[in-house]
């Protein structure tokens, strides 16, 4: 069984190693599975599942300081509203209509009934059935015996009485006050008192009730109201502790919600919740995917890298959900935009605060955490990405701190005037304060772990390296002090060399330090610690020697990793002579045993090649410093020539194929390295006998008075 065991674990290693797309689906996969259980950590099988009207099966108190809606002050704020609304009326035009065409017919019938020679009272009865209301016998003789004319007259001015007292609107309990109105104004009519008398009794007779009640306005305001009160509920604050169901209390639909506010209750529709957050979860991985195979693939490559990243985004999110339960603002974002814009760079840590952002938004259900969460790690990374050293980071917590009150403030402005008294803002913005200070300062006390952890460059890490007093480096002074020598004149060419093509000088310098820490070993079998003695390559044929010499980048390799230097330096430090022929070894075999003898691939060394523009520009460095050094008498043609032909050789022996450097970037370091190297190598004075200018052989010579000093 143990030998399966082992074999099953041996194939799985060997399947790892060879099959990049298993462990990217693994990484992707269980980061899945972690946020999905974030999300849904209140969804679990067996979560307290109440129903209205059961006992509480124990006591349930409030996990923060929760705002909830109070259902009993907004049903009386609603039904208050809702009496507060006045009874409508709408006056309705058609009555006003009905009574004028019946008028008008009335006066119709009239002229067509008087024009018949029949007697007057047969013309009465004949308009008394057809008439829609009573007329007196007075008004109907008054009409008979008028004029065409004047009938004309007496109906224009019934209807523009009848029309003025209408449209203000006649209630059916306003008809008494209608008809004294009728009547008043009839008697402003500038026509005989009978004739007065016919209209006061027409206006009065067809007037009819035109304001009702208006129920379709009324049900709208009260729907308005309705409305309202449900997009706007009055809200109560409960404190952190304070009980919202006892133990045996009937659970009303008012606590189920509070429970269900508070996280006690599972959702309604778990399945479909799942659903939701499974699709969010891909959303939001998905994000951080496309992100670092289009711009970070160096991460996707380095199986260590991958995985601290995946922690650093997946604790954070799993410490912000139980944060959260305390205070929404109290996730600490700003940690992980720290370490990642530390870690590997600031674009991508933006992008990881701007998920982690809205994965808090999601878990408080607040605007205002999100932002104050983004606002955060926004002034982080900045803050982080500009400090020169461990202290100064420290320090950006504090700026941290103000961001997140600032941005706390910046709601309580927005929804109270005057937020400096309400206890709600000064709760938030103390969780806002304890979030920056405890974010940044937590990211600083874990980032030199993380660093010896993964192996990373960062800034404080290479300013640490850069130290003299660093072990490694007093180590190579001591035992190879021609080689420290080499290495601080290669770190100072390279950091100006890297400066004037946009690359990372510190790194640069650093690796120059450490590049050739692999001489430790056999410092002796390298010409520049061999101090006036015995060479001795001199004893051995060229292959060994060349077996020596190219084993100094393994040999530092296996020292760095030993001590844990960044891998970039580690890099740096195996591939600094790429694949390069050692030409002096090289050239010996081939004055020895023939040129068709001899295989110059047997002579270079192992590699591989610049892989980055840092690497690149060390090993131009080390390569052009070493050259010019060797000149005898150094002039500034020499050294142009010289530069120009070991970067030449360089560049057709194909070494500089896999770095980044463009021919521009090539021509600048061109430059840049005569200029430097020029200024390093040139040309001294000799310093002459000063015995042969004085008789005594202590006395300076002098020439009126005046010393003579020869300076460099």
């Amino acid at each position: 069984m143990r030998l399966f065991f082992a074999k099953t674990w041996r194939n799985i290693k060997i399947r790892w190693e060879k099959y990049p797309s298993l462990r990217y689906f693994f990484y992707f996969f269980s980061s899945f599975l972690i946020l999905w259980g974030i999300f849904s950590i209140n969804m679990i099988p067996g979560q307290f599942r109440p129903k209205v009207g059961e006992r509480s099966p124990q006591d349930y108190l409030a996990p923060s300081r929760m705002e909830v809606v109070d259902r009993l002050a907004t049903e009386e704020a609603r039904q208050k509203a809702e009496y507060s609304i006045p009874f409508i009326y709408s006056i309705n035009p058609s009555k006003f209509l009905t009574a004028k065409r019946q008028i008008q017919k009335f006066f119709n019938d009239i002229n067509q009934v008087g024009s018949q020679n029949i007697p007057i009272d047969r013309k009465i009865n004949i308009l008394r059935r057809v008439m829609p209301f009573p007329i007196s016998e007075n008004t109907f003789l008054t009409l008979l015996s008028a004029s065409r004319d004047a009938r004309q007259a007496i109906e224009m001015e019934s209807l523009d009485i009848l029309r003025k007292v209408m449209d203000k609107g006649v209630k059916t309990n306003d008809i008494p006050v209608a008809r004294i109105e009728i009547e008043r104004m009839a008697k402003s009519v500038p026509e005989p008192g009978s004739y007065v008398e016919a209209i006061t009794e027409l206006a009065q007779e067809a007037l009819k009730p035109n304001d009702f009640p208006d129920f379709a306005s009324m049900d709208a305001r009260r729907a308005q109201i309705e409305e309202y009160y449900r997009e706007h509920p009055i809200m109560r604050e409960i404190s952190r502790g304070t009980p919202i169901v006892a133990k045996g209390e009937i659970i009303t639909q008012d606590k189920l919600d509070i429970l269900r506010q508070a996280g006690y209750v599972s959702t309604t529709a778990g399945k479909l919740s799942a659903i939701g957050f499974a699709i969010l979860s891909l959303f939001f991985l998905g994000i951080i995917t496309f992100y670092l195979v289009h711009f970070h693939k160096d991460i996707l490559k380095a199986e260590k890298q991958l995985f601290l990243f995946q922690a650093i985004f997946l604790i954070t999110a799993l410490i912000s959900k139980f944060a959260v339960v305390v205070s929404g603002f109290l996730a600490p974002v700003a940690m992980a935009s720290v370490l990642i814009c530390l870690l590997y760079d600031s674009a991508l840590s933006l992008m990881a605060t701007l998920v982690l952002s809205l994965i808090v938004g999601l878990l408080t259900n607040q605007v205002q955490a999100l932002i104050v969460a983004f606002v955060g790690g926004c002034v982080a990374i900045f803050g982080a990405s500009r400090s020169s050293n461990r202290f100064h980071l420290f320090s950006t917590s504090f700026v941290v701190m103000l961001a997140n009150v600032a941005a706390i403030l910046s709601f309580a402005l927005l929804e109270s005037e005057s937020p400096f008294y309400s206890p709600i803002f000064g709760y938030n913005a103390f969780f806002g304060a304890i979030n920056g200070l405890l974010s940044v300062s937590v990211a600083a006390l874990v980032l030199p772990l993380l660093e010896y952890f993964s192996e990373t460059a960062t800034h404080f890490r290479l300013l640490e390296l850069a130290n003299p007093n660093e072990p490694l480096l007093r180590h190579l002074l001591v035992e190879a002090p021609g080689t420290y020598h080499h290495s601080i004149l290669v770190a100072n060419l390279a950091e100006n060399a890297a400066h004037a093509v946009n690359a990372n000088p510190l790194l640069v310098r650093v690796g120059a330090y450490y590049h050739d820490i692999g001489k430790i070993r056999r410092p002796y079998f390298f010409i520049e610690n061999q101090i006036g003695g015995e060479n001795p390559h001199d004893k051995l044929n060229p292959y060994l020697s060349t077996l020596i010499v190219t084993s100094h980048t393994k040999d530092g390799l296996e020292m760095a990793k030993a001590h844990r230097l960044p891998k970039e330096v580690q890099d740096i430090i195996v591939q600094h002579h790429g694949t390069r022929p050692v030409n002096y070894f090289y050239h010996q075999a081939v004055m020895k045993d023939g040129i068709e003898n001899v295989n110059k691939d047997d002579f270079r060394h192992e590699g591989p090649k610049p892989q980055s523009k840092e690497a690149a520009i060390l090993m131009l460095s080390d390569a052009v410093e070493a050259a010019t050094r060797a000149l005898q008498k150094p002039t500034a043609s020499k050294i142009d020539q010289t530069v120009r032909h070991v970067i030449r050789e360089i560049m057709l022996d194909g070494q500089l194929d896999e770095s980044n450097l463009s021919f521009k970037e090539l021509n600048i370091l061109i430059e840049t390295f005569i200029r430097l190297l020029t200024g390093m190598y040139h040309h001294r004075i000799e310093y002459p006998d000063m015995s042969k200018l004085s008789p005594m052989g202590s006395k300076t010579g002098t020439s009126k008075g005046k010393v003579f000093q020869f300076g460099n």
